[in-house]
């Protein structure tokens, strides 16, 4: 669909103005090179084209795909410019234009260019690309070879090549207005067109001249118009009748139907040569480009079935996921829910208080940034309807299962098969388990707690039917959760009772809103949320991201900044004393508040440091025989941050379990896979950096591998896939020698550390998890074939 729909006159007349300005045998070629790429900066490839650098074998490419681009397919686009001008960016629009009806994405090719590199370079140049992509599991029949002008016969050129040296072909071979023929004109066949704009006599002379150098302009590798056409893919040629070297292209056809070579002829009238760069402001053009794309796709083979893909999960991860898949095209995936609604954990939570200790510009998806966050630190409920309305914009409900709890997965002949608790069965060829982290109360085995005759409930598992104000409250626990209930319901219940096991640091970050104003500028320029989302990330990585990873400054001045809270911010000696933790700041979760010690010094409300005995029908008995009595009991207690998918039984190859396999602790390749689990990936698996960071930036670089890995076995026909034990082994060797020097090893006791006392998270830097990945490293997996490739 063009950008802008100019008339046909306007639009010649502007090129006849723009050409002789850029392409001109008087200007040179640096010249005519840097007003190329000026020029066709007004050519804007359609929204949501997705450019990326790349190399074919040594040759530099853009890879240019738009949503739905099939990635077991390409199109090798060589650019025209009479091979001394042109480049990727020039011919961007145009590739991407064909990429949009032929439903693969092109790799434009950055050949070299005469006169510095004369005849055979680019030639050389488009067949050590061709066979990177052979050599990358393409299938032949999957690939085509497309390009315009000089790029046109040069597409020609390839295909005669390739056949020549045996190599297996392409499925098609298309080209736009091609120059075939580069012998000189000494006839006069190519004499100046009145209404063609762009080609002169004097303009192909000297292009020409420059490609063939001191070689033969006849010879087929040059000119393949006086090439052999026999044992040629089918071709598909696309020419313009005010065209100087429509000619060339009306002699192709003619010897193509004298030999019997498949070819398909479309002639455009009232245009000019390579008119369809413009098919962004030109409707015709943009109608003939889609003409000859559709023709090629007609015949490429077609695509292998898709592998159909289960998410175990639609929480934040799940979510993520799902997008990544959409983004690429695939749509066969389903997210298996087993509550009502998306949201996991902040779905899960509604407790009084409860907020993201991460600023809100940062705990979004990169891909959906917010502009109507209320403060710089959210709190739940609008977390939660942020997931409710990405979920909605991404149209993934149609992709959710909701009610449907998955109890057990096996993989079983090449595929997972996975049960649900009603029974029911389903099977996907890959599964993304997004069940996230913060899931599974951790419900204390307090001695009476079942004979409570009050209320009694987890902070995850919220009662909004027990009326608060007025009654005698407890809350046990003062972690993350138990600081914010306090602070919360300090004042607001009759009488709050807070039961300490282990005292926490505390770093005061104030939650400041955000204005009317802050968030209309925002809404207006969508690129600040962006710069607002890196401000974040690099302010966390670098100050409390460096802090728990080694012992420098920045844990020094957090550390100081804790201390100072509690000296300043609580007089009493002796309630400071008992608030006083035994260990380093940061060896466990770094809790974030402003209010909890104004909340405990607030009349009715009382720190108790004794140990719970037992719990009796009207209140809880400490250790110094005490009976404390209260109305509510809230368990503030944390989650089993261990279980990850379990109790979920995942049964991998040789009928090995997950248990077994996670008998010594869990463990992961790179935190996101599992030797013995073919086609299983962990989205916030083990030793993710979870640590007082945006667990949805950790779950987008996780959910970016995963991606890597279905395209990868999407294009080498890869049935299965999964890490080997000696490369995961290699790992997590490398993790634990590293996890003494963080602050989680410094002697403390958290929901950081595994039965045996290690800390079981990321021992590095954020950056260093998404860097490793970047890319799959092949020869850390062990990979399995489709059958019959």
């Amino acid at each position: 669909m063009p950008a802008l729909a100019l008339p046909i006159g306007i639009a010649r007349a502007l090129v006849r103005i723009a050409a002789p300005l850029t392409l001109s045998p008087r200007l040179s070629p640096t010249a005519q090179r840097r007003r190329s790429e000026l020029i066709t900066r007004l050519l804007v490839p359609p929204p949501g084209t997705q450019v990326m650098q790349e190399s074919l074998g040594a040759v530099r490419c853009e890879r240019v795909a738009v949503p739905g681009s099939a990635g077991d397919g390409a199109l090798l686009y060589l650019h025209g410019g009479g091979y001394i001008t042109g480049s990727p960016r020039t011919h961007r629009a145009v590739a991407a234009g064909l990429v949009a009806h032929l439903g693969v994405p092109a790799y434009v090719l950055d050949y070299r260019l005469a006169p510095e590199h004369p005849h055979p370079a680019a030639l050389e140049d488009a067949i050590c690309a061709y066979r990177a992509l052979l050599d990358r599991g393409i299938s032949p029949g999957r690939i085509a070879v497309a390009g315009d002008s000089a790029g046109g016969g040069l597409a020609l050129a390839l295909a005669m090549a390739l056949r020549d040296a045996g190599d297996r072909l392409p499925a098609v071979v298309g080209m736009i207005c091609p120059w075939l023929d580069l012998v000189p004109d000494c006839e006069g066949t190519r004499s100046r067109v009145p209404r063609e704009p762009i080609v002169t006599p004097e303009l192909a002379a000297s292009y020409a001249s420059a490609y063939v150098g001191d070689g033969n302009p006849a010879q087929a590798s040059v000119s393949p118009l006086h090439g052999d056409l026999r044992g040629l893919p089918p071709l598909v040629l696309s020419s313009a009748s005010d065209d100087p070297l429509a000619n060339d292209a009306q002699a192709l056809a003619e010897r193509a139907d004298a030999e019997g070579l498949e070819l398909e002829h479309q002639r455009v009238e009232d245009l000019w040569h390579d008119v369809h760069v413009l098919a962004r402001v030109l409707p015709a053009a943009a109608e003939a480009l889609a003409a000859i794309a559709r023709s090629m796709r007609a015949r490429l083979a077609p695509s292998p079935p898709a592998l159909r893909v289960g998410i175990i999960g639609a929480g934040m991860s799940g979510i993520c996921m799902a997008n990544q898949l959409k983004q690429a095209g695939l749509d066969d995936f389903i997210i298996y829910e087993k509550a009502r609604e998306v949201g996991g954990t902040w779905r899960e939570n509604r407790y009084p208080g409860l907020t993201c200790d991460v600023p809100s510009r940062f705990y979004s998806y990169s891909f959906a940034p917010n502009p109507d966050w209320s403060c710089h630190f959210s709190p739940g409920p609008e977390i939660q309807r942020y997931f409710e309305k990405v979920t909605d914009e991404l149209q993934l409900r149609p992709h959710i299962r909701f009610g449907t709890e998955i109890t057990e997965a096996r993989w079983d002949e090449g595929r997972w098969t996975v049960w649900t608790r009603d029974g029911q069965r389903d099977v996907v060829d890959l599964l993304v388990t997004a069940t996230g982290v913060l899931h599974h109360p951790n419900i204390p085995a307090i001695p009476g707690l079942e004979t409570f005759a009050g209320a009694a409930f987890h902070s995850a598992r919220w009662d909004e039917s027990v009326h608060i104000p007025g009654r005698r409250v407890a809350v046990i626990g003062t972690g993350s959760t138990g600081v914010q209930i306090t602070a919360a319901l300090g004042g607001v219940a009759a009488s709050l009772l807070v039961l300490q096991r282990t005292a926490q640091w505390i770093l005061p970050v104030p939650n400041m809103p955000y204005s009317p104003l802050a968030r209309l500028v925002l809404r207006g320029l969508p690129p600040l949320n962006r710069v607002s989302y890196r401000v974040y990330q690099h302010l966390l990585e670098a100050i409390l991201g460096a802090a728990v990873t080694r012992n420098g400054l920045a844990r020094k001045v957090l550390a100081a900044l804790c201390r100072a809270n509690l000296r300043l911010g609580v007089p009493d000696p002796e309630l400071r004393r008992r608030l006083t933790p035994d260990y380093e700041p940061l060896c466990k979760r770094l809790v974030m508040s402003t209010g909890f010690y104004p909340a405990l010094q607030r009349d009715g409300v009382e720190l108790v440091t004794e140990k719970i005995d037992h719990i009796e029908p009207h209140g809880i008995v400490t250790a110094d025989g005490r009976l404390h009595p209260v109305d509510v009991i809230v368990l503030a207690t944390g989650f089993d941050a261990h279980a990850y998918v379990r109790p979920m039984q995942i049964v991998g190859e040789n009928g090995v379990t997950l248990e077994q396999a996670w008998a010594q602790g869990p463990r992961a390749y790179r935190t996101i896979a599992l030797p013995g689990f073919p086609n299983l990936f962990t989205l916030i698996g083990p030793h993710s950096p979870v640590g007082n960071h945006s667990l949805i930036a950790v779950a987008e670089a996780q959910a970016g591998y995963v991606m890597r890995w279905i395209e990868r076995m999407r294009d080498n026909a890869l049935a299965a896939v999964a890490p080997t034990s000696e490369a995961t082994d290699r790992y997590n060797d490398e993790l634990q020698r590293a996890l003494p020097s963080t602050v989680w090893a410094s002697g403390c006791k958290s929901w950081y550390l595994d039965a045996a006392g290690n800390p079981e998270l990321w021992p590095w830097s954020p950056r260093r998890h998404r860097e490793m990945l970047q890319a799959p490293i092949p020869g850390d997996f062990a990979m399995r074939a489709r059958r019959g490739d």
